[in-house]
């Protein structure tokens, strides 16, 4: 009995626990969706933090870390299934369902804290991006001349040579050395002679930081500012020494360098790194140990003759006179681009004004320049048709060799110096700086820079142009070695300064400098002292620029003395105390704090400037306090730069004045004469409803709610220089659009928006319709996430007004969990019409992209990219427009680029409404006009086949360059069915396509269907196959004879694949006894094909004869290479290794320097050497 009495209450106990359970779900319903609130609350407030640290990475160009990206999307998954739980719960508010909602509510809780657990990435959420190749940065622009061309196949031939550790390449200053750097670094990245290859720039003044810099980013790392010069050293050359080939260019090197000083193996220490550098001086490359020199000549006469033809590109009214100018520039490429340039459209007479000047130009005093090369710069600047283009290009002297130049800088250096006549603002000589800079570069008096509204100046042009400032009426000093050669001796004639960097702890005491009316220093140590002398010394000093200096704290009262100053530059400078100095610059019209981290306060004295035309605070990310009343008395204000700075907005008056801060209504009152306003704001709704900014047609603003916490702002990157030429922005996140709609303000702002983010906004579903009934006629890009309301950006059935988004170029919607399509019902004609990029990220109920009404209209788009959208059937969708052709309205002239990625099990292809086939089109194997295609295939076409991109598409689709496609479950990839023929030949198809990536999974067929005569894909240049699983091979063999220009083959993990190319059937077999496919194939890829048993079936086939690289791995079956191979004696010697630590089926061949091996994917150690399975030759011959 008592053993019963024990069950009975182990079992009771058992009972009452789960029991207990179930009814709490009912007593404390309102504290579990209490407690899935707020736990909610704070897993969105993670959220948003991490999300701003993301997008703050990826503004700054690094990479996620993948922990980061598995969490976020959890949370995503979370976001959509909170979603749907808050529908559930308003529609089952009765009382019999609380116990179920209480019991969901307490899951979802648990799943929350978990991922709140999860996030333990602290804010480290991103590495730096792998560095680009280098030559993937370098524009085209090498001409393959003779005598060019010679000299560029001599330095890669001897470059292989593996005795070879140095090599020179040395000529007169502008006769193209770095241009043709650049043309070898190219071919080589094509050769694979290197794993990596770095390029720094050395100049006349060599920087060991700067050099050191410029490699390591190449390679990947960074320094601390704090690492001393040894120990950036040591660590460069430990990186340098784990690379196994590595070629390193120094370009322009004046002198001979310490290699151990810079952290630079030698030949001894690492036989696989190898130098090359350029100089104007054979005894710098004799000093630096080249073992080989090249010098580079100049250009022939009919050379120069064909490059001045080509920049001029207009048909020559006086070729001879042409000719004879050309001769003048003395076969260098750098001025024969400067002289055509200017001579563009000219008249005989001034042909002939030309010649003169050019054949009397007397050269400056330049050493290893050419004569010719100076006279032909300098007549090219006195070429120019306006002083302020001269004055332009001047300032563009102020920055070292191979600096990008903040054109920013440059208006306001020349604004302060009053070169801009006939403009009214800052705005208008904005304006004109950029249209001056413009028309520099068109003259190549200056080159473009891989950085936004910046420039740059190619050193041999820089040379003479620091010549011409130096004499009079100009009278500039530059020393950008001033760290060495401290301040000038002889200073009073000077009007301008620039000194880089400028470490110098002492100015002379008396320095008097009269004449100096701009000066500009850059640089770490500068005392306060230093600066109280130099400020009583240049009293009609108009700009002063102290850019990065870090020993000034305070602003000395001497300051006051400057009253011509009119721009005042303190970028980067730790200043903590302003004080009341700054209140005495009476004429000051340009003021910049820009990045002062260190400044919390901005003093009241600012509001006594009233002339002051523009202030800038971006950066100041500590800025805590603006007094009431400071901005509004700026009644000469035009720009007001805040971004990522001070957002304490006052919304109601302080008790005390001296606690009041500035308010928008300050801001708004200045709206009369604000040309230019950036702030940041916490909510929407501190704009007051009574009073509104008036926005004139000549304002541009960037406005954004996008608020940082300190924490966040620690670890965003400045964007220093910056953009100061963007378009009007709004910026809105986490709000909600039936409040900010009532702001008439903000309606206002939309109108005249050009650039519009919205992120998590509520109560919007038709973005066009809710925000302006006028169709947003300026918006040219849209961006928008998050938004959980958001159905169509316009609803066409309730749409009478205008066009739609009429110059709209760019378009990005992303986790967007109800939008349905782009837009919905018809639109006017023209809306959308200057499309250009579209962009579709998780958007879960998606079913397409366009449909039929609005594809009509994309004749501008150029790139789409649709990913995760998990119901997406088809690109295109003929909707309601039953009656219509497609191929009779649609045309996508200019889409160049096509992403598909993880698409849905239903997507059908780029457009489904004409189905493939009928029954009545089904061919057999009889039939003469398709090859390639066997019986099975035939009989599964008798159904509905899914194609990506099906022949009725093809004619859309003529100038595509670049395709990717991942994981989109479709039978086929081309299908060419029906393509069209005319006159007995098929329209060449993707006769553009160079590149194409494919992750097909389920995919029997990449090519089906083809037309006998077909043409096209007669560019492919780089193919990439992986995970391929039901493909038996890669290429029918039509489209392989195709596929002429094929230069990368890359295969992987296609468990099924049995060959490459399949043979070649009855009817695409031609008359001749041999055919040799791939003809320029450098690198040839095979990896983890375990079924494969031969490349090409066919003996009269070969493949790869100009192979340089190949790579095979993970092959069991594969038998024999040399059948299909005929050069493979010629490759190099296979030098795999299998390392034991290496992943299995992973090998250490496959980066090139070990480019063949074989073996199986499951047991490492049975690799086979690529000569095992390679026949014994009879005869080598």
């Amino acid at each position: 009995m008592d053993i019963v009495i024990s069950i009975a209450s182990k079992i009771a106990e058992s009972l009452v626990t789960p029991i207990g359970r179930e009814f709490g779900y009912l007593i404390y319903y309102d504290t579990n969706m209490k407690d899935l609130k707020d736990e909610l609350k704070q897993l969105f407030e993670m959220k948003d933090g991490v999300q701003e640290l993301v997008n703050a990475a990826k503004r700054n160009g690094e990479v996620i870390n993948s922990n980061v990206q598995i969490w976020l999307t959890s949370v995503n998954k979370l976001i959509q299934k909170v979603l749907h739980f808050e529908e559930e719960v308003n529609m089952k508010r009765r009382f019999l369902y609380r116990w179920n909602i209480s019991r969901k509510a307490t899951k979802i809780t648990q799943d929350v804290r978990h991922l709140q657990k999860e996030r333990t990435f602290n804010n480290n959420v991103a590495h730096p991006a792998p560095p680009p190749m280098i030559w993937s940065t370098f524009k085209e622009g090498f001409k393959d001349f003779k005598s060019r061309m010679t000299c560029v196949n001599s330095v890669i031939e001897v470059l292989k040579n593996e005795e070879v550790r140095m090599i020179g390449i040395c000529g007169m200053g502008g006769v193209g050395k770095t241009t043709m750097v650049k043309e070898i670094i190219k071919r080589l990245a094509g050769l694979k002679v290197f794993d990596n290859v770095v390029i720094a720039v050395v100049s006349q003044s060599p920087s060991i930081r700067k050099i050191q810099s410029e490699i390591a980013e190449q390679l990947g790392f960074t320094y601390d500012k704090e690492d001393t010069e040894s120990g950036r050293a040591r660590r460069l050359y430990g990186r340098l020494m784990e690379i196994s080939r590595i070629l390193i260019v120094l370009d322009d090197v004046w002198t001979e360098l310490d290699f151990e000083a810079i952290g630079l193996p030698s030949g001894l220490t690492h036989k696989g790194c190898k130098v090359l550098l350029t100089s104007r001086n054979l005894e710098v490359c004799n000093a630096m140990g080249s073992q080989e020199i090249f010098t580079i000549p100049v250009l022939t006469p009919e050379e120069s003759w064909e490059l001045f033809r080509e920049i001029i590109g207009q048909p020559l009214d006086y070729p001879d006179l042409a000719k004879r100018v050309t001769n003048e520039c003395a076969g260098l490429p750098i001025a024969i681009l400067t002289v055509a340039k200017a001579q563009e459209n000219k008249r005989k007479y001034e042909w002939d004004d030309a010649l003169k000047q050019l054949q009397s130009s007397a050269p400056g005093s330049i050493s290893s320049m050419n004569d010719r090369v100076y006279s032909s710069i300098q007549w090219s600047y006195d070429r120019l048709e306006s002083d302020e283009a001269k004055s332009c290009l001047l300032l563009c002297c102020l920055f070292p060799e191979d600096y990008d130049i903040p054109i920013e800088y440059l208006v306001r250096y020349g604004w302060g110096r009053g070169y801009f006549s006939n403009t009214d603002s800052v705005e208008e000589a904005r304006n004109r700086v950029h249209s001056l800079v413009d028309k520099l570069q068109r003259r190549f008096l200056l080159l473009d820079s891989k950085l936004k509204d910046h420039t740059k100046m190619h050193d041999i042009v820089r040379d003479v142009a620091i010549q011409i400032a130096s004499r009079d009426p100009h009278r500039f000093l530059i020393r950008c070695d001033a760290e060495k050669k401290g301040w000038p001796k002889i200073y009073d004639h000077y009007t301008t300064i620039s000194l880089i960097p400028i470490n110098i702890d002492e100015i002379p005491v008396g320095l008097d400098c009269p004449k100096l009316e701009l000066l500009h220093l850059e640089g770490e140590r500068y005392s306060e002292n230093s600066m109280d002398i130099m400020c009583k010394g240049m009293k009609k000093l108009k700009v002063l620029a102290l850019v990065d200096v870090r020993g000034i704290s305070a602003l000395p009262s001497s300051l006051g003395l400057l009253k011509s100053l009119r721009t005042l530059s303190l970028n980067g400078c730790l200043l903590t105390d302003i004080s009341d100095v700054i209140g005495s610059l009476e004429n000051l019209e340009i003021l910049s704090f820009r990045e002062c981290v260190n400044m919390l306060e901005l003093p009241r004295e600012i509001g006594l400037l009233k002339h002051l035309r523009l202030l800038d605070i971006t950066d100041c990310n500590r800025l805590q306090k603006i007094p009431h009343g400071l901005l509004s008395s700026l009644s000469s204000l035009e720009e007001l730069y805040m971004e990522n700075s001070f957002h304490i907005w006052e919304q109601s008056a302080a008790k005390s004045e001296d606690k009041r801060m500035a308010s928008l209504v300050e801001v708004m009152s200045l709206s009369n004469h604000l040309k230019v306003l950036v702030i940041v704001i916490p909510d929407f709704n501190f704009f007051p409803k009574d009073f509104y900014l008036t926005i004139q047609t000549t304002i541009r603003f960037h406005i954004s709610n996008r608020t940082f916490q300190p924490w966040i702002i620690a670890h965003i990157p400045s964007t220093r220089t910056g953009c100061y030429a963007f378009e009007n922005k709004l910026d809105i996140v986490r709000s909600d659009a039936t409040e900010f709609m009532e702001i008439q303000t903000v309606q206002l702002l939309f109108k005249k928006c050009e650039d519009l983010i919205l992120q998590g906004i509520k109560n919007l579903k038709y973005v066009l319709n809710e925000l302006d009934q006028e169709g947003l006629q300026h918006l040219k890009v849209l961006r928008i996430s998050g938004c959980p309301e958001i159905e169509y950006l316009v609803n066409g059935a309730s749409w009478t007004q205008q066009t739609a988004f009429p110059l709209i170029q760019s378009i990005e919607l992303k986790w967007m969990p109800e939008l349905r399509a782009i837009c919905h019902d018809q639109l006017p004609q023209s809306s959308f019409i200057n499309l250009r990029s579209l962009e579709l990220l998780y958007c879960p109920v998606l079913k397409y992209v366009f449909s039929l009404s609005v594809a009509s209209n994309l004749v501008q788009l150029q790139s789409l990219l649709v990913v995760r959208c998990p119901q997406m059937k088809e690109i295109v969708s003929k909707e309601w427009r039953e009656h219509e052709t497609a191929s009779d309205i649609i045309a996508f002239p200019k889409l160049t680029n096509l992403t598909l990625n993880y698409l849905s099990d239903e997507f059908v292809g780029f457009y489904e409404a004409n189905k493939l086939y009928s029954n009545h089109e089904v061919t057999t194997p009889e039939d003469q006009n398709v090859v390639g295609t066997s019986y099975d295939e035939h009989q599964s076409s008798r159904s509905f086949e899914r194609a990506v991109f099906p022949s009725k598409c093809i004619l859309w689709l003529q100038n595509l360059e670049e395709v990717k496609l991942k994981y989109s479950n479709v039978d086929v990839v081309f299908n060419l069915k029906g393509h069209m023929v005319r006159d007995g030949q098929a329209v060449p198809a993707f006769s553009h396509l160079q590149n194409l990536f494919i992750r097909p999974s389920r995919c029997q067929h990449l090519w089906k269907n083809i037309p006998r005569g077909f043409q096209g894909f007669q560019n492919l240049r780089y193919l990439k196959i992986e995970d391929g699983r039901d493909l038996q091979y890669v290429f029918p063999h039509s489209i392989a004879r195709l596929l002429v220009n094929l230069e990368e083959l890359n295969i992987a993990q296609c468990w099924e694949m049995e060959t490459i190319v399949r043979s070649a059937d009855e009817n695409e077999k031609e008359d001749q006894t041999s055919v040799t496919l791939f003809p320029k194939l450098n690198s040839f890829d095979l990896d983890a094909l375990p079924s494969l048993e031969s490349l090409c079936p066919d003996a009269s086939t070969s493949l790869c004869s100009t192979a340089k690289v190949m790579s095979v791995k993970s092959c069991d079956k594969l038998k024999t290479l040399a059948s299909v191979i005929p050069q493979i004696k010629k490759l190099e010697k296979d030098s795999t290794a299998h390392h034991e630590d290496e992943d299995e089926g992973i090998s250490s061949g496959s980066c090139g320097c070990t480019p063949y091996s074989c073996g199986p994917m499951t047991k490492p150690t049975s690799r086979r050497n690529i000569v095992q399975i390679l026949p014994r030759p009879v005869n080598q011959e």
